[in-house]
């Protein structure tokens, strides 16, 4: 038998309306599932609804028309097998590290002590043993980061939720933190749900790559990345096989990007 996707989309489509009554599509009759355990990578155009995408995978939002399925149940409210992180970390300033690294365990009434204790482990998971009563504003870019992802593996989700989390950090950090980000989902094997404008970094961290059409999105394809790992994000990428996947996949984007382009500047 066929094991139940951790998540799927079925027929999806998602409608805004504007201030001014006028009906925006963003997303049309989007269909395929995320097997448990996988590492999707969602690409498409700027603009082109990713972050729509996820945010319906979250519960965020509910699309008037398909349904988003999360182990096999219709999601009729909060994912509550899934943690969100965002590409602005949500760090609560007046908080230390180790009190923002807590605040999950203690939301699902964890004993303070305990918290504290699975915290600490945390923190120095991340390399942060030392930092735990800084402050956000005494953190790097980098350092705050470590801190969100600690946070979202703390409550030991089963899905995680990603939309360009590292798109704002230096080319160095964040190919120190995506190497981070593969060797803890290399130990967890959580389901990733990674949207990202970089179609490089797509296809470094990913098993499949999904791309997305210019707005209103749909579906143009989903790729199987079928490259050895464990991976170095800076490595795979001399590999012949990740240049040759770069090129049938960006053949596919390239039209959709040029698409977009232009629709935005006639």
């Amino acid at each position: 038998m066929r094991a139940i996707p951790a998540v799927a989309f079925e027929g999806v489509t998602i409608r805004f309306r504007a201030p001014s009554g006028e009906v925006h599509t963003v997303a049309r009759d989007i269909s395929f599932d995320i097997a448990e355990g996988t590492f999707l990578a969602i690409v498409g155009p700027s603009g082109c609804g990713k972050s729509t995408l996820l945010n319906a995978a979250a519960g965020l939002l509910f699309p008037p028309a398909g349904r988003v399925l999360v182990f096999g149940e219709a999601l009729a409210g909060i994912n509550k097998h899934a943690t969100y992180l965002f590409q602005q970390d949500a760090l609560l300033p007046w908080r230390s590290v180790l009190d923002n690294v807590m605040l999950g365990p203690l939301f699902r009434s964890m004993p303070r002590a305990a918290a504290m204790e699975e915290a600490r482990r945390w923190i120095e998971r991340v390399g942060l043993k030392g930092f735990e009563d800084r402050f956000p504003h005494q953190l790097s870019g980098g350092m705050r980061k470590r801190v969100a992802v600690a946070q979202s593996w703390i409550v030991n989700p089963r899905i995680l939720l990603m939309d360009e989390p590292f798109g704002a950090l230096d080319v160095q950090t964040r190919q120190i933190m995506e190497n981070e980000l593969l060797g803890l989902w290399q130990e967890t094997r959580k389901t990733v749900l990674f949207v990202t404008h970089d179609l490089e970094e797509a296809i470094a961290l990913a098993d499949k790559v999904a791309v997305l059409s210019a707005g209103p999105a749909r579906l143009k394809g989903v790729y199987e990345v079928d490259l050895p790992r464990p991976r170095d994000v800076a490595e795979i990428r001399l590999n012949p096989e990740f240049n040759r996947l770069y090129t049938r996949i960006w053949a596919d984007l390239r039209e959709e990007v040029k698409r977009s382009y232009d629709a935005r500047h006639p």
